[in-house]
């Protein structure tokens, strides 16, 4: 089994924009298929749904809110 990241996605090069971590879609133990939604982050403007980039059973949680940053790591997967 392995251990696959999380990370905040870049949102389209909107590097000065705040990002702050909203709320997980999933909890931990649950399984998350490939581009299922994830997480949810809220920009300035917008809230804005993050998909799943691999499949696997969510393993840990490191953030569940708080200002976070395009690259982040906010949790794991084991596949």
């Amino acid at each position: 089994m392995s251990r696959i990241e999380i990370r905040v996605p870049d949102m389209g090069g909107m590097k000065s924009e705040k990002i702050r971590f909203a709320a997980w879609l999933k909890s931990v133990g649950e399984s998350v298929t490939l581009d299922e939604d994830l997480f949810e982050v809220e920009l300035d403007k917008a809230n804005v749904v993050c998909e799943a980039q691999a499949e696997g059973k969510l393993a840990e949680i490191t953030v569940s809110d708080g200002e976070v940053h395009t690259g982040d790591v906010i949790g794991y997967l084991d596949a």
